[in-house]
C-alpha cells in the first residue's frame, strides 16, 4: 500500500505551514525559554507556581489536537509507539507506590505529552522539514538568548560563581549552551538533507557555535564539535565502501584512544575540561543515591518525587553532601531512583535499541543524520544531566522524535502531481515527491518516474535506482509502494 504525503484536497502550503509554525511554538515552550529566569526562578518546572501549571494546559491541548489530526500518520509509526508507551505505562504505575502519589500521577500526564509530541513531530513531517523547523526555532532562541545578554544582562549574564557567562533564557549557562547545540546540529542536518535554505542554515550554526563560545561551556562546545564532526564523517561515508571503512577505523581508533586515556588518566581530561576528578561533586551524590536506590532496587520511589523537599531519602542524601541536591545530575541514576531498575532496562531498551538500529539506518531515514546523532548526543548527556523521561523539556521530546524515525517506517520516494502546461515546457528531469510511508527496514526497492513527452515522442521511462535492469529481464514498471513488516520482508 503507498501513502502520499498529503491528503487529497488539503492545501499544504497553507495548512503545512500553519503546522509547522504551531511546532515551532510548542518547541519554543519545550525550550522553557523566559519561564526559568523570570517566572520560576525555583526551577519548579511550572509545577508549583499555579499559573505556569495552567499556562502548560493550552500546550497539552495543541499537542492533543495536532496528534488526533494526524492520527492516521502517527498509527502507522505502531512500533515506536509501542515502545515509548511501555516507558509511559511504568511511569503512570510508578503512582501506586510513590511517595507521593498524586504528584507522580500530575507531572507523569506532563511527561506522556511530552512523549507524545515527539511521536507526532517525527511522524507527521519528512527528515529535511523537520531539521528546518527545529533549526528554525533555535535561530529565534539564539537571537533571543543574544539579544538578552546584550541588553538586559541582569537576566541574560551570570553574576554570582560563573560571573560574566553568557545564559540567554535559560537558568545557567549549560542549559543555554545545550539549547544552542540541538540548533546547530538540526541545521547541519537540514544542509546535508537538501534543504533550501542554506544559507538561513549556516547563519544558525555559526550564531549558535558563537553563543556557545559565549557560554564558556566546555562540555558544550565539545559536544557540538562531536555533533558536527559525525555529521561529516556520515556524509562523508556515503562516497562509497573504501570512504566508509576508513571512517569506521578512524572512528573506532578515535573512541578507542579516548577511553583508554579516561581510563589511565582522567585527571588528564578533567583538567582538559576544567573539571575537577569528583565532577563538581556529583561523585558524592551519586554513591549516596546508590544506598539510598538499593532500599527499593526494582521499583524505585515513584516518578518525579524522590527530590522533592519532603522527600526522606533526598533528605538523606542532601544531610551527607552538606548541601541542598536537586537533583542527581545523572540521568540514568535519577531513573534508578525514580522507577527502579525495571525503568532503567525500559529506557535502556528504547534508548540503546534505538542506537543500534541507527546504525543500520542511518542513511534510510534522509533526515540528514540528525536522529542517529542527536540520540547519540542524547545518550552522552545523559551520564551528567538528568534528561530522560524530562518532563516539559524539549531534550525528551526529540529524544523521542529521534526514537520515532529510527524505529519508525521510512518516507520513501513518490510521483508528484501531473505538471503544469509550463512545467512541460521545462527540461525533464525526475521530480520526487515528499516521501509517503514504506515500512521496510531493507534497502528501499526501485522507484520509477514518468516525463511527460514532447509532441512527437514516445513516453520515456526512466528508473531513478542506480542499480541498472538485470539484462534480459522483463521490465515493469510500478506505481505504487507495498507495505510490509518493519523486520523485514
Amino acid at each position: 500500500m503507498a501513502y502520499s504525503e498529503e491528503p487529497q484536497g488539503e492545501r499544504p502550503d497553507l495548512w503545512r505551514k500553519l503546522e509547522a509554525l504551531t511546532c515551532g511554538f510548542v518547541l519554543f515552550m519545550l525550550s522553557n525559554a523566559f519561564i526559568g529566569p523570570l517566572l520560576d526562578p525555583l526551577q519548579a518546572g511550572g509545577e508549583n507556581i499555579p499559573v505556569l501549571r495552567l499556562m502548560w494546559l493550552p500546550v497539552y491541548a495543541l499537542i492533543l489536537g495536532l496528534a488526533v489530526w494526524r492520527a492516521p500518520r502517527v498509527m502507522r509509526f505502531w512500533f515506536p509507539a509501542a515502545m515509548l508507551s511501555l516507558l509511559i505505562f511504568w511511569v503512570f504505575a510508578s503512582a501506586s507506590w510513590s511517595l507521593d502519589p498524586g504528584t507522580t500521577n500530575r507531572r507523569a500526564l506532563a511527561a506522556a505529552f511530552t512523549t507524545l509530541f515527539g511521536l507526532y513531530f517525527a511522524s507527521s513531517f519528512d527528515g529535511r522539514r523537520m531539521a528546518e523547523i527545529i533549526a528554525s526555532t533555535f535561530l529565534f532562541l539564539a537571537i533571543g538568548g543574544g539579544l538578552a545578554a546584550v541588553a538586559y544582562p541582569k537576566m541574560g549574564v551570570h553574576h554570582d560563581v560563573n560571573a560574566g557567562d553568557w545564559r540567554g533564557l535559560w537558568y545557567e549557562k549549560n542549559q543555554m549552551g545545550a539549547m544552542m547545540v540541538y540548533g546547530a546540529l538540526a541545521a547541519m542536518a537540514a544542509i546535508l538533507a537538501g534543504s533550501t535554505r542554506r544559507k538561513q542554515m549556516v547563519v544558525t550554526i555559526l550564531l549558535c557555535a558563537a553563543l556557545i563560545v559565549m557560554t564558556k561551556s566546555k562540555t558544550s562546545l565539545v559536544v557540538l564539535l562531536i555533533g558536527l564532526g559525525g555529521s561529516m564523517l556520515l556524509a562523508a561515508m556515503r562516497r562509497g565502501p573504501a570512504t566508509a571503512i576508513i571512517v569506521v577505523w578512524l572512528g573506532v581508533t578515535v573512541v578507542g584512544v579516548a577511553v583508554m586515556v579516561m581510563w589511565l588518566s582522567p585527571e588528564l581530561v578533567f583538567k582538559a575540561l576544567g573539571k575537577d576528578p569528583t565532577l563538581t561533586g556529583r561523585t558524592d551524590i551519586w554513591a549516596a543515591l546508590l544506598r539510598q536506590s538499593a532500599k527499593r532496587p526494582m521499583t524505585g520511589y515513584g516518578y518525579a518525587v524522590f527530590w522533592t523537599l519532603d522527600s526522606v531519602p533526598a533528605n538523606w542524601i542532601r544531610k551527607e553532601t552538606g548541601w541542598l541536591v536537586p537533583t542527581a545530575h545523572n540521568g540514568w541514576l535519577d531513573i534508578l531512583a525514580q522507577l527502579g531498575w525495571v525503568g532503567v532496562s525500559l529506557c535502556a531498551l528504547v534508548l540503546g535499541g534505538s542506537l543500534l538500529v541507527s546504525l543500520v539506518r542511518f542513511r534510510r531515514v534522509e533526515d540528514g543524520y540528525w536522529a542517529t546523532l542527536f540520540l547519540a548526543i542524547f545518550l552522552m548527556t545523559t551520564f551528567s544531566e538528568s534528561f530522560i523521561l524530562e518532563r516539559n523539556g524539549i531534550a525528551w521530546a526529540l529524544a523521542c522524535a529521534a526514537v520515532t524515525r529510527l524505529l519508525g517506517p521510512v518516507w520513501a520516494p513518490t510521483r508528484r502531481a501531473e505538471p503544469t502546461k509550463a512545467a512541460e515546457q521545462a527540461p525533464r528531469r525526475p521530480i520526487f515527491a515528499e516521501a509517503p510511508l514504506a515500512w521496510s527496514l531493507a534497502p528501499a526497492e526501485p522507484a520509477f518516474e514518468i516525463w511527460t513527452p514532447e509532441p512527437g515522442r514516445a513516453p520515456v521511462v526512466a528508473r531513478s535506482a542506480s542499480r541498472p535492469a538485470t539484462f534480459g529481464q522483463p521490465f515493469q514498471p510500478t506505481f505504487g509502494k507495498r507495505a510490509v513488516s518493519p523486520f523485514g520482508a
